[in-house]
């Protein structure tokens, strides 16, 4: 390489550049045109684009042979644009190819609409698209907020076996691996028995970012056989809302930096950030049922709230209570969403929804933490005890009264940018049909 590839700078360093400073500049070509006496090269880099021209006759010849989307090397003058976009370009002096490119197999451009299946088939590729780019940006900032916002509020971020001898969330939904050296394992399904340990261990605050795995054949555009959990749990609260409150901050937090710290990535989606006014909503499920009817669902007291009145109750509190976001709570007990580890109060579960844009973010809960009741309420949910000595067990030895949710950083991230897919806000997503790349 002829060209001293430490001296490059990306995209936007090149607009701040004075006219006649040189500047070495490497990307993808995303563009190449020859028009006789001119060529240019739109060069497309993390940060953006940067064109380059050149009125060389010998230099004209060799850019009307670069394939589209190769990696190149290239040095030059800049100067101020003639595009009505305006700002600087690079008079090129001379460029590498550094990796030719054949023929892409999809389009990346826009221009031509591709089928997300077959998208995903190439999703090294279609993640050159600068939208995609700007979707992992965004997704990198909530992840930092997320962070950022439990350091703050005194949790300790842990991280926790993904093999495991037990489920957490049910048998049916376990991926299972036959001989872990003679013994039967699994992935885990989530970090939920493990931040309960740690509330038996005295943390009293922990969360992790982490991978779960859900052995469900579903084909929804919310749903993944592997996905990013955001776990957690915390010790000594009241009640139900003392959970609830660190799951609405946690979403008013990673709003509020996105729409601070992402204005340009925003714009490129065509997106904009309605920021959650806490306290957010909470809508008792007897209300919930009732603004249904009334809306005219056929929905029944008592009966499991679907997808479509889920839709549409979130279009009836956004109405009401001017919110994105809501506290779904009070369930009745016998209803699935209430599990045996649930505290119950009465007929209801101390259990909760994180319902946002009409679509569920996570479910909290009060964990029961006194063993015989835990004994009476896996009886009640018509389970066998010795299926759950393991979960009992650690809690014979005294644990505090505590709470926690687990949130889909994928789902959180489809939801806030509107995507119609959660696998577009996956790099390489997984489900029933997928594992490659």
């Amino acid at each position: 390489m002829e060209i001293d590839i430490h001296k490059r700078v990306c995209s936007c360093e090149v607009q701040k550049a004075k006219e006649g400073s040189k500047a070495v500049v490497a990307g993808f070509a995303a563009e190449v045109k020859s028009l006789g006496k001119i060529a240019f090269i739109k060069l497309r880099d993390r940060e953006g684009f940067v064109q380059l021209v050149s009125t060389d006759s010998k230099l004209i010849d060799k850019i009307s042979k670069i394939p589209q989307e190769s990696v190149i090397v290239a040095e030059g003058k800049v100067k101020k644009s003639k595009l009505k976009a305006g700002g600087n370009e690079l008079d090129l002096e001379h460029f590498e190819i550094l990796s030719e490119a054949q023929k892409l197999p999809i389009d990346i451009s826009g221009k031509i609409e591709t089928d997300l299946s077959k998208r995903l088939d190439y999703r090294y590729i279609d993640l050159r698209n600068p939208k995609n780019l700007a979707i992992f940006k965004i997704r990198a900032e909530i992840t930092r907020a997320v962070r950022e916002f439990l350091t703050n509020n005194g949790f300790i971020e842990m991280q926790t076996p993904k093999l495991v001898g037990m489920g957490a969330e049910g048998g049916a939904t376990l991926f299972t691996i036959p001989d872990y050296y003679g013994k039967k394992a699994y992935l885990a399904q989530s970090q939920q028995f493990y931040k309960q340990l740690m509330q038996i261990s005295g943390f009293e605050r922990v969360f992790e970012i982490g991978p779960s795995f859900r052995a469900e054949k579903s084909h929804t555009v919310r749903h993944m056989t592997e996905f990013s959990h955001i776990d957690v749990e915390l010790s000594f609260i009241k009640d139900l809302d003392d959970v609830l409150k660190i799951g609405e901050g946690l979403l008013a937090h990673a709003l509020t930096c996105v729409k601070k710290n992402c204005q340009e990535e925003l714009k490129l989606l065509g997106v904009e950030i309605e920021l959650a006014k806490l306290p957010l909503p909470r809508v008792n499920y007897t209300e919930a049922i009732d603004m249904l009817r009334k809306a005219g669902s056929k929905i029944k007291q008592g009966e499991d709230i679907g997808m479509e009145d889920e839709k549409l109750l979130g279009e009836l509190v956004k109405k009401k209570f001017k919110s994105d976001a809501y506290f779904l709570q009070k369930f009745p007990w016998k209803l699935d969403v209430c599990k045996f580890y649930s505290m119950r109060e009465g007929n209801f579960g101390s259990v909760a929804d994180f319902e946002y844009k009409g679509q569920e973010l996570f479910t909290g809960a009060q964990r029961e933490h006194r063993v015989e009741i835990l004994k009476k309420q896996i009886k009640e949910k018509g389970l066998k005890e010795k299926d759950f000595e393991y979960y009992i067990e650690p809690f014979k030895y005294g644990c505090p009264p505590h709470g926690g949710f687990g949130m889909g950083l994928d789902r959180l991230t489809q939801y806030m940018l509107n995507l119609p897919n959660v696998r577009e806000a996956t790099l390489f997503p997984r489900d029933p049909e997928r594992l490659a790349p």
